[in-house]
């Protein structure tokens, strides 16, 4: 009896062995592999779905590899995308690559992709690019004259440094295109020369560089000074506009509290759209008519505006404007530049709208109807209608 009850024992023992010991191997054969990658194509329909060598955000692309089915993350750029457990496979990954704050992510990372999962993870470098990213702008010289700079000038070279750089498509300051065909371009720098000259510069892009790439297009503030500009800034109608070179003016709308007007009939007056300078006809046979009342209340309530100053710093001559609007619905302090075309008789307002009674207008182009010591009028074309408010300013 007790021999039988021990072949029993004996004979349950070793099942229970062997069965931890098919359990044991079966496991071993579970145990994940950590993932390779060997290739990444861009995710689209044959012929197109080719080996890429840069990587752009948005982009759909699939990472070809080994042991991929049970990934768990995938990096690019250190950045982690959304992934979809539908589109992967033993072999294959279909992910769309995330937006990348580049200026946020270590240098060496960035074109770095990586992949996850339980047993390890695999990385794989490749170009990974998006739209350009000026941080600051270096003088180019030897050390210690290679300083970060605030104020560029026609014909220096300058090194702009920051992300997404190379292979620009255009570099222009003030809206003149740089040549670039010197251009030379670093891990994360680009150097090149200032235009010698900014003759046709655009006054909308005053103060800007302007850089392209296949990707996007970007703008970067910084002084850009003409000394040339100096001369320019001596006409007489900057000294009637600002009373000069490191001076400035202040102007209010003809109209005060009690709706009376001073040097003008009325605060505004209406024109045809080829109304101008010198209260002339700008074009012959041109739409010239002229509508002056008095002041009536459907222009505005009778009230204090508020002010526009406009100055012209010294030493560098920068144009700039305040003005403090009050009684409108966009009422507030606000701070921009200018620019005034001595030959048109424009002038264009840079981030500010100039002292207006709340009517809608386009108020980033003014056309000067006259200037002198102690009043202005600027005319502002209708959005709708074939014709100009004329708003008329007085000298505080």
């Amino acid at each position: 009896m007790k021999k039988t009850l021990y072949k029993r024992i004996c004979l349950t023992l070793f099942y229970c062995m062997a069965t931890v010991s098919l359990l044991l191997s079966a496991c071993e054969k579970d145990e994940l592999s950590p993932p390779v990658i060997t290739e990444i194509r861009n995710y689209a329909a044959s012929p197109a779905d080719t080996v890429v060598q840069t990587l752009q955000a948005a982009q759909w692309v699939v990472v070809l590899g080994q042991n991929l089915g049970d990934v768990s993350q995938v990096y690019f750029g250190s950045i982690p995308a959304t992934i979809n457990h539908t589109l992967l496979t033993d072999g294959s990954i279909v992910v769309q690559v995330p937006s990348i704050p580049f200026d946020s992510v270590a240098r060496d990372k960035v074109n770095i992709v990586t992949v996850v999962n339980s047993s390890g993870s695999a990385s794989f470098t490749i170009n990974i690019t998006g739209a350009p990213m000026i941080s600051h702008v270096r003088n180019y010289a030897a050390a210690p004259k290679d300083t970060v700079v605030n104020t560029i000038v026609p014909g220096q070279t300058i090194n702009i440094v920051g992300y997404n750089l190379k292979k620009a498509t255009k570099i222009a300051f003030q809206g003149v295109d740089a040549s670039l065909a010197g251009v030379i371009y670093t891990d994360s720098s680009v150097i090149v020369k200032v235009p010698g000259s900014f003759t046709g510069a655009d006054p909308l892009l005053a103060n800007k560089i302007t850089y392209g790439t296949a990707v996007d297009t970007t703008e970067y503030s910084i002084r850009i000074f003409d000394p040339a500009i100096l001369e320019y800034y001596k006409d007489p109608v900057f000294k009637l506009l600002t009373g000069g070179i490191g001076k400035e003016k202040t102007w209010v709308l003809d109209l005060d509290a009690k709706g009376v007007s001073t040097k003008f009939k009325g605060p505004l007056y209406f024109s045809g759209v080829d109304y101008g300078w010198d209260n002339q006809c700008s074009k012959t046979g041109g739409d010239c008519w002229l509508y002056d009342p008095n002041y009536e209340s459907w222009m505005g309530a009778a009230q204090d505006y508020g002010t526009m100053t406009l100055g012209l710093k010294s030493e560098t001559a920068e144009p700039v404007v305040k003005v403090s609007q009050k009684g409108i619905s966009k009422s507030g302090t606000f701070s921009g530049s200018y620019f005034f075309d001595v030959k048109t008789k424009t002038m264009s307002f840079i981030n500010v709208v100039p002292l207006n009674m709340g009517r809608d207008q386009v108020y980033a182009k003014a056309y000067v109807i006259s200037l002198k010591e102690d009043r202005m009028q600027l005319g502002f074309r209708d959005p709708v209608k074939s014709e100009m408010a004329i708003y008329n300013y007085i000298r505080k």
